[in-house]
């Protein structure tokens, strides 16, 4: 019986470290509003019809409250007119309001990582080595799924790899690599995301109006 809960746990953390590698395929090739949370889509829907009654690049007074409530008193209402305006929710008003308990734009724009913690977001970040990660560590939860179906109709021989015939050891393995997967694409979003931010600033700051925004 503890074999087939095993074999029921395996397939389950196998499952989940899949499932990053079709969660970060998703995030970065589709924009879906019903996978958005509520609060999310509430947020967006106010600031873009506040961003209507804005003229000339501008913040309206009717904008900067919106901001002020969403976002609190440390968010530079400009730059979430610029994302909300340049019509690429995903790429730019969405990472400011998965972030915005982060930002700080008094001064100059800083991203809080901890309390303690806090630097520029990066001018350039390269998603390709976290996103192999990624696939990495899903792909190899898969073989010690595969491994231990294997090992246990045809048990490893060798002394030095008795570990494989371990249906315990292969679950906790499985279980290791689907959370270095997790935690690959998690950081892959976040890093994304204080990019784009920083990304933004920039361009409302080196133009004269949000309307220059490609």
């Amino acid at each position: 019986m503890v074999i087939y809960v095993a074999f029921f746990l395996i397939f389950v953390g196998v499952t989940l470290a899949l499932y990053q590698v079709y969660s970060v395929h998703y995030a970065i090739n589709f924009e879906d509003e019903e996978e958005r949370p509520e609060r999310v889509n509430q947020a967006l829907k106010t600031l873009t019809d506040e961003a209507r009654g804005c003229a000339g690049g501008e913040p309206s007074p009717g904008f900067v409250q919106a901001v002020r409530r969403i976002f609190g008193s440390g968010v530079d209402a400009r730059l979430v007119l610029a994302a909300v305006a340049s019509g690429k929710q995903k790429a730019f008003a969405e990472p400011l309001l998965r972030r915005k308990r982060r930002i700080e734009t008094s001064g100059e724009l800083r991203i809080a990582h901890l309390p303690f913690w806090k630097t520029r977001p990066p001018a350039r970040y390269r998603r390709g080595p976290v996103l192999t990660i990624v696939m990495a560590s899903s792909l190899l939860a898969l073989f010690w799924g595969a491994a231990s179906i294997f090992t246990a109709a045809y048990p490893v021989a060798a002394p030095s790899l008795a570990w494989a015939n371990n249906v315990f050891v292969l679950t906790a393995l499985v279980y290791a690599s689907a959370l270095l997967a997790h935690g690959a694409s998690k950081l892959d979003l976040y890093l994304h995301d204080i990019q784009q931010i920083g990304r933004l600033n920039r361009r409302v700051n080196g133009s004269e109006g949000v309307e220059q925004l490609a």
